[in-house]
């Protein structure tokens, strides 16, 4: 076999192992080794847990830096004491990330075993306050420094209270007394998979994530998190008479029903909490004007307020001017087509907005049918600041739980946001120069860099029929322009965000898509990717009925990056019957059509990103290599006319020999509308 040929089936056989195993990729291809240090590393004394014989936290006798924690439900790597303390030396607690394995006893030095016995990455946030009082995502493995672990109270033995349930209290308190915290991004420990399923060996990450959701609901853990809230004094739900005053601020215009409903929603279930709702109108015709003003100032115990402006939308400026006059201590920001269907929700929030370093507090929200989210948290991406898991079913527990429990995040949606009043004004609201967009993300930016922490409870839930009134960010050109400037700004006001990763995200996880995961991302999901094309006066090759192809969907995606153009996207698969398709290359061609639907003598040849596609092995079987026969297509906006009619095609062509061509026409595609069957 000749050497392109081997190139060839190994890049086939690489790309086939990064799109089907990107775990298993990355520990093969992008693992980098930690740096070598030349200071001298800490000492550690490593202690497994639970243990029967002895107490876990008597430090007598230890005479090491650090004391290291790790569970005896999976294996540590050899080096985790070198690793884990010279990369987090200094620190008062350390902690990795960590993986699962399927062998506790293989031989995690043969990188081959490696890949076949890890999986499902567990990337961590940095130290996140509120996020480790509610999920323990710092449990199996820690390290403490020595002396200071000494200073840390700790449950008594007791028959009722296991080493599990003592070492998260330890950890909560000695978390209590110190910000020194230290996150070393590495997977140094690997949870024994066999310890949660048994000998079962088809285990989904849903089902893994699933599974902590429940140990971390158990009474143990429970307990350690009532008590760690109950000596931060937040966990006390106060009573009517006692408790903080809530201003409402709504937005709206022209939808007395929705926002009807979204006023009964909160009265029926703000609980025990005082509020006040104060509805900011920037011009509702005059009928609309008169039947919202009646029902928000006849709500019973005075507690609404009615503004009207007339002007262009700026959820900004209109926020910024219900929060002028309100009284309360609690700024609730909400969208009016937001539903709130927690009982006691608003008490779900304010346990939150309460606490001293709090910045903004936001809830789980779901599309109207209930189980589709639309928000659990906003992270920063390639993309820019987006709405992980958005569209993606609630009824699943996502990555490590993220669905579930509460987190510190980056930002929280706008749509339901509570804020301090005195953090609000310290800060200087909302800055109405972002009329639409991004003005959630910048003021909790703000907040953050004001050293808060911004928190999205997903144990306070709510519907959102998303954007009823204006309509979606750039689902237009005049939209898609308008969310640009505003990303731009935002970028131009905290440029460290162009720099800097999501520190409450988790670091190598996925930033092209809407999911959660390894990442390891193939060229096909990677947005902003623009695919380049040229313009030939002549058929790059043969028509011929042994190509098969087809164009399943065609669409239009925004560019987000600052050299991203907007791109007309081309989804679909191509293969040759006759050819070994490992050895290939797919291309989308274009061909211009006159006002006669009569092809013109200019051929658009367009690159593709290769993409897995078992079914067509499935549906063609004696088609040999065509399992990354699928491609996506991106082609900028200029390099294509958008009135203009073509007819779309495939061209598979060999990447070695001679590099001959084969080429299948298909049905006519306009660029705005997409396929057009050809009758």
């Amino acid at each position: 076999m000749s050497a392109s040929k081997e190139k060839a089936l190994l890049e086939y056989k690489e790309e086939c192992f990064k799109q089907t195993m990107p775990y298993a990729y990355e520990m093969a291809y992008e693992d980098e080794p930690d740096p070598v240090r030349k200071e001298d590393c800490p000492t550690g004394a490593v202690i497994l847990f639970p243990d029967d014989e002895r107490n876990i936290l008597n430090f007598e006798g230890i005479n090491e830096d650090y004391v290291i924690f790790v569970s005896r439900d999976g294996v540590y790597e050899p080096d985790l004491v070198k690793r884990l303390l010279s990369s987090g030396a200094g620190a008062d607690i350390i902690y990795p990330d960590e993986d699962f394995t399927s062998d506790t006893a293989a031989d995690l030095s043969d990188i081959n075993v490696r890949i076949r016995t890890l999986r499902t990455p567990w990337r961590k946030p940095d130290y996140s306050p509120d996020t480790i009082v509610s999920f323990p995502y710092i449990e199996t493995c820690f390290a403490i420094r020595t002396v200071f672990a000494r200073t840390v109270p700790a449950m008594k033995i007791s028959p009722e209270i296991g080493d599990n349930v003592r070492c998260r209290d330890f950890l909560l308190r000695a978390l209590e007394r110190t910000g020194s915290v230290a996150h070393v991004a590495k997977i140094l420990f690997h949870r024994d998979l066999k310890a949660m399923f048994g000998d079962r060996e088809d285990v989904y990450d849903h089902e893994i994530f699933a599974q902590l959701a429940e140990r971390y609901e158990r009474p143990g853990y429970i307990l350690c998190r009532e008590a760690a809230e109950k000596r931060r004094g937040i966990n006390v739900i106060p009573s009517v008479k006692e408790g903080p005053l809530v201003s409402v601020v709504i937005p709206s215009k022209d939808q007395p029903d929705v926002l009807k409903t979204c006023i009964r929603n909160i009265r029926i279930n703000a609980g025990k909490i005082p509020y006040e709702i104060i509805v900011v109108d920037n011009g509702s015709a005059d009928e609309n004007r008169r039947i919202i003003e009646k029902y928000v100032t006849d709500l019973p115990g005075d507690r609404g307020r009615y503004i009207y402006e007339k002007r262009t939308f700026n959820f900004s400026y209109m926020c910024n001017m219900g929060a002028s006059v309100a009284k309360g201590r609690f700024l609730l920001f909400m969208n009016d087509d937001v539903d709130a269907i927690t009982e006691d929700f608003m008490s779900k929030l304010v346990l939150y907005a309460a606490r001293p370093y709090a910045g903004a507090v936001g809830a789980k929200l779901l599309y109207p049918d209930d189980v589709s989210i639309q928000h659990v948290g906003i992270t920063k991406t390639a993309r820019g600041p987006v709405h992980k898991l958005a569209g993606l079913s609630d009824r699943y527990v996502h990555y490590y739980c993220r669905n579930r429990f509460a987190w510190n995040v980056l930002a929280v949606t706008g749509a339901c946001l509570m804020v301090d009043a005195q953090k609000y004004y310290q800060t200087g609201g909302f800055c109405d120069k972002m009329e639409v967009a991004y003005n959630d993300v910048e003021l909790c930016v703000r907040l953050l860099e004001a050293g808060y922490y911004n928190i999205v409870n997903n144990e306070c839930l709510l519907t959102h029929h998303e954007s009823l009134a204006r309509g979606l960010d750039g689902e237009n050109d005049t939209a898609a322009r308008r969310l640009a400037a505003e990303r731009a700004l935002l970028y131009d006001m905290h440029p460290w965000l162009l720099q800097s990763s999501d520190m409450f995200y988790g670091y190598r996880l996925d930033v092209h898509t809407n999911e959660i995961r390894c990442g390891t991302v193939p060229d096909y999901q990677i947005t902003d990717k623009r695919n380049r094309t040229k313009v030939l006066y002549k058929l790059p090759g043969r028509i011929s009925d042994r190509v098969k192809m087809s164009i399943d969907a065609c669409s239009i995606e925004r560019g987000i990056g600052p050299d991203a153009a907007d791109a007309y996207v081309i989804e679909g698969w191509a293969f040759n019957m006759s050819w070994d398709n490992a050895l290939t290359e797919r291309f989308v061609l274009l061909i211009p059509l006159d006002e006669d639907d009569r092809e013109k003598h200019e051929y658009i040849v367009c690159e593709t990103s290769p993409r897995y596609r078992p079914d067509i092995s499935d549906v063609f079987p004696d088609a040999k290599n065509v399992l990354l026969s699928g491609f996506v297509c991106r082609i900028p906006f200029d390099r294509i006319d958008p009135h203009v009619r073509y007819r779309i095609g495939a061209i598979v062509r060999k990447k070695t020999g001679l590099k001959s061509c084969r080429v299948a026409p298909g049905d006519i595609y306009e660029p705005r509308r997409g396929i057009v069957k050809d009758e």
